[in-house]
């Protein structure tokens, strides 16, 4: 396991890393070129086709990573209900666009979500060769897949944005990226569909992922809840500012968590039987993304007014204040993490099912009282008041799986927590300085309290000289070296 985890590592921090900062320079470039309201629009879309994608996947990607000896014929079952839920789901979306379009009071949407739509079938074609990669931990594989939709989709979005295609730029890279990736990971995985269905694990398949694809549901629909109260309350321009700062705001959390789960959803899953493995895991994987989210999310929110003023110019200066309050939201996102891999690799989807369930039943309602009351801004309060509450369920409930204390994990995450400190009081003496020096020049002030940040929060971790900065030192050692594992014990 560790040979393959030090293969990957390279690829995914490549992928979520140096692909990922091109992807969001050509994110600023678009936002500069397209209008709030042709985000908003696409917002609304995504609602539909990121709910519906959900439910086609089914939960069965995980399945074939937890489950370890799946037949052919239990794949071939996988493939086709996919693809036969995602057709019914693209007919359905096509005949429902036009009612959708009137109940939001966007015409333009109908066609959108007809165009839009056809990243479902898209998307199911690589269901199973997906999770079959990452079962194999080939997950250099899935990031060079990544990597390729990239490259391919980058160009696509910028040209038509620059050709005046306005939404339609934003759709089309839609469409062009996981085409692009399915095909590329069917021919690294080397494996096609066939007729004969069925399989004798097929029925546990189904049941595990029952639970699985209930909690995935949930929680996209938990997700998109904002973006559906919102535009219905506001309109699609508020929206679109609302959109960009979430965007913006949970940009760490979301390449980082992601880059993480690629590696703790297969580890966790052969870890399952070992609690202390497990624990250990868990730990030291919270601590590393404590390390990067709780800085960078802090950072932001210091200059988030500059920030939007030199990369969005100042049509975007209304989405500063809601961003700064979702940059709060984000380092509070990036602690719960790693605890669903915890639970789904001790078999506990159904208590998954259940708690997004309940979210699902809360945020909607604290959505809609804040879009009444303040706009934008109180659903970000909503995002930041609520959510925690909820997910300290979650968290005990992971805690119990692998026998740990509330104590236990503080001590794991304290140093990040102290350094992101330091860094904030030396953003916040930095621009306090400069105000007055350099009133007119926003980028000055930008750079100048990014780099004073850095140098404050690399400054902390190395003084402390805690567990955190050994972690980060293996890692930088490892991608420098090429021959440090991830992991040093599993």
């Amino acid at each position: 396991m560790r040979e393959r985890i030090a293969k990957s590592v390279f690829w995914i921090v490549l992928s979520r890393g140096g692909v990922q900062v091109l992807a969001f320079l050509s994110t600023l470039a678009v936002a500069r070129l397209l209008s709030p309201s042709d985000y908003g629009l696409m917002a609304l879309a995504g609602v539909w086709t990121a709910t519906i994608a959900m439910v086609a996947e089914m939960g069965l990607g995980s399945a074939i990573i937890q489950f370890r000896d799946l037949e052919d014929r239990d794949l071939n079952s996988c493939f086709w209900l996919t693809m036969g839920i995602a057709g019914i789901g693209y007919l359905g979306l096509c005949i429902a666009a036009p009612v959708i379009a009137a109940w939001f009071s966007s015409p333009m949407l109908s066609d959108v979500l007809r165009v839009v739509g056809l990243t479902l079938p898209v998307t199911a074609l690589r269901i199973v060769p997906d999770g079959l990669l990452r079962k194999r931990l080939a997950l250099d594989k899935i990031s060079q897949a990544e990597i390729a939709a990239a490259i391919v989709t980058i160009p696509v979005v910028v040209g038509l944005a620059w050709a005046g295609a306005g939404v339609w730029a934003l759709v089309a890279a839609a469409i062009v990226g996981p085409l692009t990736q399915s095909v590329v990971t069917f021919w690294f995985m080397h494996w096609w569909p066939g007729m004969q269905i069925g399989g004798a694990h097929f029925r546990e398949v189904l049941s595990y992922s029952a639970a699985t694809v209930g909690s995935k549901v949930c929680w996209m629909l938990r997700e998109q809840a904002d973006a559906l109260v919102l535009g219905k309350v506001s309109g699609d321009v508020l929206l679109g500012f609302y959109s960009m700062a979430k965007q913006l705001a949970t940009l760490p959390v979301s390449k980082v968590s992601a880059m993480v789960n690629q590696l703790a959803s297969p580890v966790m899953a052969e870890l399952q039987t070992n609690q202390e493995a497990l624990r250990e895991s868990f730990l030291r994987g919270t601590r590393l993304v404590a390390s990067a989210t709780f800085p960078l999310s802090l950072g932001l929110m210091l200059v988030a007014e500059d920030l939007v003023r030199v990369a969005l110019t100042d049509k975007w200066l209304s989405a500063v204040p809601v961003f700064r309050v979702l940059c709060l939201y984000a380092a509070i996102r990036s602690v719960d993490v790693l605890l669903p891999p915890i639970l789904m690799a001790r078999y506990r989807a159904n208590f998954l099912f259940i708690y997004t369930l309940a979210l699902l039943g809360v945020m909607p309602l604290a959505f809609w009282i804040g879009a009444v009351q303040w706009g934008a801004m109180g659903v970000a309060i909503a995002c930041v008041m609520v959510y925690p509450i909820i997910m300290l369920w979650m968290a005990r409930e992971a805690f119990r799986e692998v026998v740990l204390s509330w104590k236990t994990f503080w001590l794991h995450i304290w140093e990040p927590t102290v350094a992101t400190l330091c860094m904030v009081v030396a953003m916040l003496l930095a621009q306090w300085g400069l105000v007055a020096l350099w009133g007119n020049f926003p980028l000055v002030r930008l750079a100048t309290m990014g780099v004073s940040g850095t140098v404050a929060y690399a400054a902390c971790l190395w003084g402390i000289g805690g567990a955190v900065y050994r972690d980060l030192q293996e890692v930088a050692g490892w991608l420098v070296r090429k021959d440090l594992p991830l992991i040093a014990e599993i």
